[in-house]
């Protein structure tokens, strides 16, 4: 059962890396799609502790509400989560010959956040999957809802960060980087905002405006690939 677990929360990162790595013409070499999958995953828990720290500091200053959420759920959570991604690929990949095209950032970045999320789903399934035969429901469940959810998420917001550190590296566009992790944070803090208020999607109206958030994120994602491609090669 643990290994099927283990599969379980890693298959939705495998199909959306299918997917995905369509859109790069130049195909990047299997064990370097394998490295920063695997440093996305490791980031996964430092990024965990960062967080746990960092509400804890919140609780004792004993915040007004809406700066208290605002702080977890935007900064704490959405920020150093897109940091805690981008440095995967910035300490596998930023100085290896291989990433040589804008497009390498973005799908790098993704390759991280689906790292990222493959760990997050495997301790979801653990954490919330019963024992006995219902553990096996629970599990389908939680991997369906989280593939078209939370793993989509970091591969949306992964995608916007990366377009923005192509910028900086390729078209030598200064500080971009910040600009990227600043939008893409704050993108993943309104969708932490809005599954809490659609109680794990069972409020229609929150539910609406998270699949409203992706399909905007998913729109622009697509966008910024074909961008970086015109502008590059143009």
């Amino acid at each position: 059962m643990p290994i099927g677990f283990i599969a379980l929360g890693t298959l939705p990162s495998l199909i959306w890396l299918s997917i995905y790595l369509r859109e790069d013409e130049h195909p990047e070499p299997n064990r370097f799609i394998l490295k920063v999958f695997f440093l996305g995953a490791l980031f996964a828990p430092i990024a965990a502790g960062i967080e746990f720290l960092s509400i804890s500091l919140v609780r004792v200053l004993n915040l007004p509400e809406i700066a208290a959420n605002f702080l977890t759920l935007f900064v704490f959570i959405g920020i150093v989560e897109e940091y805690c991604k981008f440095l995967a690929v910035r300490l596998g990949m930023l100085k290896n010959r291989a990433f040589d095209e804008p497009t390498d950032a973005m799908i790098y970045l993704i390759i991280s956040g689906l790292g990222f999320a493959a760990l997050e789903n495997i301790l979801a399934i653990f954490h919330f999957s019963g024992s006995g035969g219902s553990a096996v429901g629970s599990a389908f469940e939680i991997t369906a809802l989280r593939f078209l959810s939370s793993t989509l998420l970091h591969v949306l917001a992964s995608a916007i960060v990366g377009y923005y550190l192509a910028r900086s590296r390729f078209f030598l566009e200064k500080r971009k980087i910040i600009t990227g992790l600043i939008i893409a944070g704050l993108a993943h803090g309104a969708y932490n905002s809005l599954t809490l208020a659609s109680d794990s999607f069972q409020k229609l109206g929150p539910t609406l405006l998270v699949i409203a958030l992706l399909a905007t994120m998913a729109v622009t994602v697509n966008m910024l690939f074909y961008k970086l491609k015109r502008d590059f090669f143009k």
